[in-house]
């Protein structure tokens, strides 16, 4: 056991830092993934000890949670109608896809409903693997969502505000001007490791605390949950409190090798049922952000282009980035984006566990 552990651990190590050298996106956790599959199906060595997904939740609650700014929650009162309202949109559309999806394959309830979650790619094959859904293919699919979000929905989203903003220019309607609000700084997250030991310990002691708590109390994900909220508390009453961005790397890793250990040789076969749903999902995504992006512009002043992206399939971290190089400098954004991460972890979960249960 001792030996294939390290075996296992090490190869899906050298995985993630391959895939993140190549700059692929969510590199450590897909490169683990599929080093560790590949050991997984070639041979009976993949081995992760039955913690090992406990403490990936725990590192993964603690890093989101203590990424929130006193900043970013003075933003809330600006942003609460707007998110109530993409979280109600966003919660209907997980619902209506993750039913859509298990009528027309032959994936469970829990899992297709997993499939169409708006969360994490990193986070919610921990939340799968918690509520006893098929891992591998929520994410493959969930990787397909990000990786979408990524590369092709700034282009669509872009393209689509460009052309209406140039038909109201030549309809003589004013054109709406870019924010200039602060502009993010992706490089907090690597600046946060200035502040020393003493606050990082802390910080990772209150996650694990609170991490284990919710993993003996009765709740979906109970350890992300619990310790993502805690340490948002604590962030808040201690400002130094921090986790430094290689830990959310070495979640990814653990998460990586426990999925990858999880995958044989049948499940791959069965990723070809993955396809259709993918499609069908992206698709509802782009559909998604022009209308909901519309409603949001129209009710609540915000920029057709920002609206248009805080509903974007991408993460937070992912959207500085985007955002920032389609000349938006709005911190709304990405606080909307990160509380959408926080509501749909710490509720979604228990939504569709509720659903499931009554639909069973």
């Amino acid at each position: 056991m001792p030996t294939e552990f390290l075996i296992t651990l090490a190869l899906g190590t050298v995985g993630g830092i391959l895939l993140y050298k190549m700059k692929v996106p969510a590199g450590v956790l897909v490169g683990s993934i599929v080093a560790v599959t590949l050991l997984s199906v070639s041979t009976d060595m993949a081995v992760m000890p039955a913690k090992s997904k406990l403490l990936a939740q725990i590192i993964t609650g603690t890093y989101i949670g203590s990424g929130i700014k006193k900043k970013d929650l003075m933003h809330l009162p600006y942003i609460i109608k707007p998110y109530l309202t993409m979280m109600a949109i966003f919660l209907l559309l997980n619902t209506m896809m993750g039913f859509i999806i298990y009528a027309i394959s032959p994936m469970d309830l829990i899992t297709s409903m997993l499939c169409a979650l708006p969360g994490g790619v990193s986070d919610t094959p921990l939340v799968a693997m918690d509520m006893g859904a098929d891992v591998p293919k929520v994410a493959v699919v969930q990787f397909s969502r990000m990786l979408f979000g990524i590369a092709i929905m700034p282009i669509i989203l872009s393209a689509i505000n460009n052309k209406l903003e140039k038909r109201k220019a030549v309809e003589g309607q004013p054109v709406a001007e870019k924010s200039e609000a602060a502009e993010p700084s992706p490089k907090t997250e690597n600046a946060a490791a200035k502040k020393g030991v003493g606050p990082m310990v802390l910080t990772l002691a209150a996650g694990a605390v609170f991490g284990i708590i919710g993993d003996i109390l009765p709740v979906t994900a109970g350890p992300l949950i619990f310790s993502m909220i805690a340490v948002t508390v604590f962030k808040m009453l201690y400002e130094k409190a921090y986790l430094p961005l290689w830990f959310r790397r070495i979640a990814q890793v653990l998460s990586g090798c426990v999925i990858g250990c999880r995958i044989k040789h049948d499940d791959i076969i069965e990723l070809k049922y993955v396809i259709i749903p993918a499609i069908l999902l992206l698709t509802a995504y782009v559909i998604n952000c022009i209308l909901t992006g519309h409603l949001l512009h129209k009710l609540y002043g915000i920029p057709r282009l920002e609206a248009m992206l805080s509903v974007s399939p991408a993460g937070a971290t992912e959207m500085a980035l985007i955002a920032a190089d389609l000349g938006i400098k709005s911190p709304d954004l990405i606080v909307l984006q990160v509380c959408r991460l926080m509501g749909v972890m710490a509720i979604f979960p228990q939504i569709i566990a509720f659903i499931v249960s009554i639909a069973s």
